[in-house]
C-alpha cells in the first residue's frame, strides 16, 4: 500500500510540474499599451507610434519580422522610417502632414517565444484648421462633416502553429496516468 501512495504522489507531482512549465512557455507577448492610445481622438498630429508589449521581443536583424503601417481612410501609409526595437518597445517615426480622420495602425512582431504575433487598433486625428487669410473678393464658403472616427477594438492574432510546448506538458501527463493505471492494475492482479 506503502508503494501505491508514493508512486500516485510521485506521479501527481510530475502532472503539476509540467504543467507548471508548459502553460507559461504556450504563452505569446501581448500588447499592453501604445502612443497614441487605442481609440483616441487627437488635436495635434504625432511624430510617431510607440508600441509596448508584455516581454522583450525577438529582433535578430533586419528582416525579423517586425512592421508596422499607419493608415489614413484612403489607405494611404503614413510610416516613415523602420520600426526600431528596444527590448518590449517598437517604435516608428510618422511623416509631417498627416490630415485629419480615422487612423489604423496595423502591427506584427515576433514573441519572445520565437512567434508571430500581430493586431490593429485606431485613431483619429482632429487638429484645428490652419487660418486663412480673408481675400478681396468673396468666396463660397463649403462646410463639410467631420469624419467619424472609427473604433475598432484592439485585436491580438496569433499565429497559428502548434504550441509544442503545451503539447509536450499533456503529453507527460497521459504518460503519468498510464504509468499509474498500470501500476494499479499489477496491484489488484496480487
Amino acid at each position: 500500500m506503502f508503494r501505491l501512495r508514493t508512486t500516485v504522489a510521485a506521479a501527481a507531482v510530475a502532472i503539476i510540474a509540467a504543467l507548471a512549465v508548459a502553460a507559461p512557455a504556450s504563452a505569446h507577448d501581448e500588447l499592453v499599451s501604445s502612443t497614441p492610445a487605442a481609440d483616441s481622438q487627437l488635436t495635434a498630429a504625432p511624430t510617431e507610434v510607440v508600441l509596448t508589449f508584455s516581454n522583450n521581443l525577438l529582433s535578430l536583424d533586419e528582416n525579423s519580422g517586425t512592421a508596422m503601417t499607419v493608415s489614413d481612410p484612403s489607405g494611404e501609409d503614413w510610416v516613415a522610417g523602420e520600426p526600431v526595437i528596444t527590448a518590449d518597445t517598437v517604435t516608428v517615426p510618422l511623416a509631417e502632414g498627416m490630415p485629419n480622420g480615422a487612423y489604423t495602425v496595423t502591427w506584427q512582431v515576433v514573441s519572445s517565444d520565437g512567434h508571430p504575433t500581430s493586431g490593429e487598433y485606431s485613431f483619429s486625428l482632429a487638429a484645428a484648421e490652419a487660418e486663412v487669410e480673408p481675400s478681396a473678393a468673396p468666396t463660397e464658403k463649403v462646410t463639410e462633416e467631420p469624419e467619424q472616427p472609427s473604433k475598432t477594438a484592439q485585436t491580438t492574432d496569433q499565429d497559428e502553429t502548434a504550441p509544442w510546448p503545451l503539447l509536450i506538458g499533456l503529453g507527460v501527463v497521459l504518460l503519468a496516468a498510464i504509468i499509474v493505471f498500470i501500476v494499479i492494475a499489477a496491484r489488484r492482479r496480487r
